[in-house]
């Protein structure tokens, strides 16, 4: 049966006292660590927690992350994992959305937790690292009060391992629907895919909570490998810690990327890198300068670029042989999917031309949530969407050309963001850019870039649009440029091009 339950339950047999998760300098074997899941199970069963029922999850990277995967699934409690940078309406839309019955947090997270109408309907309140509450229950004294033994459940590979919520950029987060069978697959496949196995140790450095770092967890489970385990992205944390525990491979957004990329020669030169085989990364396009980089600061490495989203798992991958000779590509499908690039009439586009890119394979979810509408709507005869715009090349290499809603249409031209945004990283003085539409009065939109400069740069907005000539045809061509400390972005690393385009588009509309 393809459950975790099924796979940690083997490993504890086969790997023992191996490590298994490193968090903070403490180590927990294999062992260790399914007992520790056992107890968390038999806890919430002695509670009358039954298959079914849902248990969110409030917190930054933390090793009982590992345990709350491995227990909850044991039993068929259903996870649903929260970006702990919500606040207090945004986390009670979710709590009510999933029909959470408990939830468990750090005590951080407590005062946020206080100021929610629906706290009350929640039974069992769960703080890791301690509570001074006597209604909350402390984790580690929940844990002991139960025993190590096997839970005594029937869990199925069909039945639903969690409810990932979506960022909820462009409205409400939606819960996606994921089953126990869709993320086994999705991690052997991942360890197939990236050749991992039990000899490896994996760094965890992005929100667990996020549908990739959640992935490569799972899939470092199956194989028996090491997870060293970090409860925000620190840099220099994360080089250490690569000399420190040997990491051989590691997912990274790219905007960690470009912090590592850019750190001070004799920041670098303090660690041994040398035990880093593969780096995979995905969240948001990895522009080719920042291809160059990582491959110049990690000499030897394998390096993919995968894409997915929380609804699919990994969609496409591409192999380090083709990263540098096809440019912009995010590769071939990832094994076991099949994708179509259809027109808005669901025709097949010709080879080379654009279209909304639709896939199907065993990772997709099973529906969104109590939302019959938009899961009917982004399905077509058995094919799901998320609204992403791509093209086919004659060697079958996909190429994401940008997000359907990103797309800006000027004097009745289709214009693609990641087209300019592409050229501008080139820039020597450029550390990150955003294009976006602007109102215009006579195109309808207008080209508009927001830019972030290295460290010390200094370029002015006539600078900037010089660049792109020649570069580009001459309507793509940025007619006003914006600088900013930093780019808006979610914790999984993309960029929030919704809320500059809501800053941008009403300074322009009080223009016009």
């Amino acid at each position: 049966m393809l459950t975790v339950g099924n796979m940690m339950k083997q490993n504890a047999l086969k790997y023992g006292g191996k490590p298994a998760v490193i968090f903070q300098n403490k180590t927990s074997s294999f062992k260790q660590l399914n007992e520790r899941a056992n107890r968390l199970a038999n806890a919430f069963r002695s509670r009358g927690y039954q298959k079914g029922d849902k248990v969110a999850v409030l917190m930054k990277n933390n090793a009982a992350y590992v345990d709350i995967i491995v227990g909850l699934s044991k039993i068929g409690v259903i996870i649903v994992p929260m970006n702990y940078r919500l606040v207090g309406r945004e986390i009670d839309y979710i709590l009510q959305n999933s029909d959470s019955r408990g939830i468990i947090l750090t005590a951080e997270y407590e005062s946020e937790l206080d100021s929610i109408r629906s706290v009350g309907e929640l039974d069992t309140v769960i703080v890791v690292g301690g509570t001074s509450n006597g209604e909350r229950f402390d984790y580690e004294m929940f844990l002991q009060s139960a025993s190590a033994e096997e839970p005594d459940v029937e869990v199925d590979e069909a039945d639903t391992f969690y409810i990932g919520y979506t960022s909820g950029t462009t409205g409400k987060p939606k819960g996606v629907v994921i089953s126990q069978r869709s993320r086994i697959l999705t991690g052997m496949a991942a360890a197939y895919e990236y050749k991992i196995d039990e000899s490896d140790v994996h760094l965890v450095a992005g929100p667990i909570y996020h549908a990739a770092p959640w992935i490569f967890l799972v899939m470092q489970i199956i194989v028996g490998g090491t997870l060293v385990i970090h409860e925000t992205f620190e840099v220099e944390q994360v080089l250490a810690d690569i000399e420190k525990y040997r990491i051989t491979n590691a997912f990274l957004a790219p905007t960690m990327y470009s912090f590592i990329t850019n750190v001070k020669e004799e920041v670098k030169a303090k660690y041994d890198l040398s035990s880093v085989r593969v780096l995979i990364s995905a969240g948001s396009p990895l522009a080719t300068k920042s291809k160059e980089d990582i491959l110049a600061f990690f000499p030897g490495v394998d390096l993919h670029e995968f894409y997915g989203s929380t609804e699919s798992a990994i969609t496409l991958n591409i192999k380090p042989k083709d990263i540098e000779n096809k440019e912009r590509s995010v590769g071939h499908p990832f094994p076991l999917v099949d994708c179509l690039i259809l027109d808005d009439n669901k025709e097949p586009v010709n080879q080379g031309q654009i279209g909304e890119l639709y896939f199907k394979g065993p990772y997709l979810l099973d529906e969104y949530y109590k939302n019959p509408e938009d899961t009917a709507a982004s399905f077509y005869q058995g094919y799901f969407s998320v609204g992403d715009m791509a093209l086919q090349d004659e060697e079958g290499f996909y190429y994401i050309v940008d997000r359907k809603k990103d797309m800006l249409i000027s004097g009745g031209v289709n214009i693609y963001p990641r087209d300019i945004e592409e050229v501008l990283y080139t820039h020597p003085d450029i550390l990150e850019a955003a294009v976006i539409g602007i109102p215009h009065p006579v195109w309808g939109e207008a080209v508009k870039a927001i830019v972030v400069l290295r460290d010390g740069a200094t370029m002015t907005e006539k600078a900037v649009i010089d660049f792109c000539e020649g570069k580009m045809a001459g309507y793509k061509k940025p007619k006003t440029v914006s600088f900013l400390p930093e780019l808006p972005r979610n914790p999984s690393g993309k960029i929030l091009k919704t809320s500059l385009r809501e800053q941008y588009w009403e300074d322009e509309k009080t223009k016009i």
